[in-house]
């Protein structure tokens, strides 16, 4: 019942955001009483945090399995940007998440530094084994990338530029690893 009640919920914050969904919403939807949600829930709050719970809990198995199937540099770098979360999580969701929950905030800056940490190692392993110059500079890489994607996270420059975080990150490993010259 808990897995049912937090699919419910998931799909009402990500139209809703964190702080407009309502239990009511969900009940209703469920067919079922605020109280059977209680149950299993304390709180709205308790809900968010089982929801974030969930994203970066995913996150984190999908992106270790993802590296270990990937082949090329490029596929392993997606596979660490572009990873599967359990729950959508909208960049509006983000946004209010850094305005009024810190300490969710917080957890995907953890799992945004796990994912950077992840990168430097798999920049370091292709370069170690040839595949990138030896003589690229790993900490300003990955301050670069650290810089990037703090960018990225910021709903109003990607709304501005009219673009999705996975265009965004996209055309950043492009960059990245074709450079901006014509050869």
């Amino acid at each position: 019942m808990k897995e049912i009640i937090m699919k419910i919920a998931a799909q009402k914050i990500q139209t809703y955001g964190l702080r407009k969904f309502t239990m009511d919403e969900i009940a209703s939807e469920l067919k079922m009483s605020k109280k059977t949600i209680y149950k299993h829930f304390k709180s709205k709050d308790d809900i968010i945090l089982e929801y974030f719970k969930e994203i970066i809990e995913s996150d984190k198995t999908y992106t270790i399995e993802a590296i270990d199937k990937a082949g090329s540099l490029e596929d392993k770098l997606n596979s660490i940007i572009f990873s599967y979360h359990k729950y959508k999580l909208p960049i509006n969701i983000l946004d209010e998440a850094h305005k009024f929950y810190y300490e969710e905030w917080n957890k995907i800056q953890d799992l945004k530094d796990f994912k950077l940490k992840l990168i430097e190692t798999t920049l370091k392993d292709s370069m170690e084994s040839g595949v990138l110059r030896d003589d690229i500079n790993l900490t300003l890489i990955s301050s670069i990338l650290e810089s990037v994607s703090n960018t990225f996270l910021d709903y109003k420059f990607l709304s501005k530029n009219n673009m999705t975080l996975k265009d965004a990150m996209n055309e950043m490993i492009t960059i990245l690893l074709h450079g901006i010259l014509k050869l």
